[in-house]
């Protein structure tokens, strides 16, 4: 923030809106891309698990909150969830799969994700999930 005599002006990024969106597969990362520019976000992608640990390290202060695919070659998402949880503790994180939440949410037990979402995922889902997250700060 700089104050000039009367007027105060603002300059920061809306972290809120910046989503990372990490998946293998063209299609997803296309598709799902253009539903969260249509709900206003501003979208960061990644192919793969050590992208996404790239994107973030040159993004980190504009990102508020990661969707990442759980199964990919290379880095999947569970060991790309542990890294960027261990850069950045608090980072809201869903994890995306064809599994059901409740067999994810059983992968993470010592630290769990900020939520978990069934793919493919439908546009209201994936939208709740996100704004639910972003409105309540977590």
């Amino acid at each position: 923030m700089k104050s000039l005599g009367f007027y105060t002006i603002i300059t920061y990024i809306d972290r809120s809106r910046t989503v990372l969106l990490v998946d293998d597969e063209n299609m997803v990362l296309e598709v799902g891309k253009a539903i969260l520019q249509r709900l206003g976000h501003e979208v960061i992608t990644a192919v793969s698990g050590e992208e996404a640990l790239d994107q973030f390290g040159q993004h980190r202060e504009t990102i508020g909150c990661v969707v990442l695919d759980l199964t990919m070659p290379g880095m999947d998402g569970k060991e790309a969830f542990k890294r960027l949880r261990e850069l950045s503790p608090g980072l809201p994180v869903i994890i995306a799969s064809g599994l059901a939440a409740e067999q994810v949410a059983g992968q993470f037990d010592d630290m769990p994700p900020t939520s978990v979402i069934q793919k493919p995922y439908q546009v209201a889902d994936l939208s709740a999930k996100i704004e639910g997250i972003l409105n309540s700060g977590s």
